[in-house]
């Protein structure tokens, strides 16, 4: 994890700053899909705060966050990759949100686990203006597999575009959800967020 304050900053500016255009799909708690628009977010630095605006072209509504340095929470790889969400679980609903980035296209995830089981899943594919990115059939319906005590969805069969949460929540039990993404043949990216048997948020591992 880089720790030095200016360097984490830098860094998310340097890989995720600009002009974002892609689509949102939210499945439920069953990964059926229920929503999707096209967006378009806008990442900049102006007076010393990031601000982060995304639109939604469906409805044209806009939902803006600034800060001025990335939360102590929020994870960032040395590649721009980066994860958020609460610094402790426990017996209660928490989202978390991880970032992948591959030159001109990023691929996100929102996780929401309800106080036992997932509740919902946005999947986020994104990329610079002009570049073409994978349109997921419509509706999207997915089947989770099970593999040591976690759910794995292929979110994109084409790309290798992978995501898993915990199958079951349960109390003293170590939690974790993973990004996994191929974004072309022989490059494997990975990114996890990682919650300790007690709750606490632990390092994150990448691939």
């Amino acid at each position: 994890m880089i720790q030095d304050p200016s360097s984490r900053r830098q860094t998310l500016l340097a890989h995720n700053s600009g002009i974002w255009q892609g689509s949102f799909i939210r499945l439920d708690g069953r990964c059926q899909e229920r929503e999707r628009f096209t967006s378009h977010l806008l990442v900049t630095e102006q007076a010393g705060q990031i601000e982060a605006a995304l639109t939604n072209r469906l409805t044209g509504s806009v939902r803006s966050m600034r800060f001025a340095e990335p939360p102590v929470e929020m994870q960032i790889s040395p590649g721009g990759h980066w994860s958020l969400g609460p610094d402790r679980i426990g017996a209660w609903p928490w989202v978390s949100e991880l970032c992948l980035v591959w030159g001109q296209q990023r691929r996100r995830i929102v996780l929401r686990c309800a106080a036992e089981k997932l509740e919902s899943v946005v999947l986020v594919l994104e990329g610079r203006p002009g570049e073409m990115l994978p349109i997921p059939a419509s509706p999207l319906n997915l089947t989770p597999t099970q593999l040591d005590g976690q759910l794995v969805i292929q979110a994109d069969q084409s790309e290798h575009f992978k995501i898993s949460f915990p199958a079951h929540r349960r109390f003293g039990e170590a939690q974790h959800v993973a990004l996994l993404w191929e974004p072309e043949p022989g490059v494997a990216l990975g990114l996890a967020r990682h919650y300790g048997a007690s709750g606490q948020l632990l390092s994150y591992g990448l691939g």
